[in-house]
């Protein structure tokens, strides 16, 4: 009996883990931004998300097992923006928009991704 525990043990140990990481960057001067979901880990997230944004970005959220999504005012000047993470896609997106909105602006999602694996 204690074989077969020690085995299942081995086993299970060397199964690799889900790309379950995911990262949103956004650029504070104009509300550019980018999700990233799927990766491996939080270093491999953070850059990727960076990457996929461009200039000047920033890492805002790094995240696991849920949705983010993103909502900015894109109108000259305006830094109205917020972000939602939630269970699912909807959610993250209202909790984004009504963030952004009390910031100020007329908001749109911009980015959104689920990490669910």
């Amino acid at each position: 009996m204690m074989r077969v525990v020690t085995i299942v043990l081995i086993l299970t140990a060397s199964v690799p883990a889900s790309y379950a990481v995911g990262a949103l960057a956004r650029n504070p001067r104009n509300n550019e931004s980018a999700v990233v979901i799927n990766k491996p880990n939080n270093e491999s997230a953070e850059h990727d998300a960076l990457l996929a944004c461009g200039n000047d970005c920033q890492i805002v959220k790094v995240f696991q097992n849920s949705c983010i999504s993103y909502a900015a005012d894109h109108q000259e000047g305006s830094t109205g923006c917020g972000y939602g993470q939630a269970s699912s896609p909807r959610q993250a997106d209202e909790m984004a928009l009504d963030r952004c909105q009390e910031n100020g602006g007329s908001c749109t999602v911009m980015s959104s991704g689920c990490d669910l694996r």
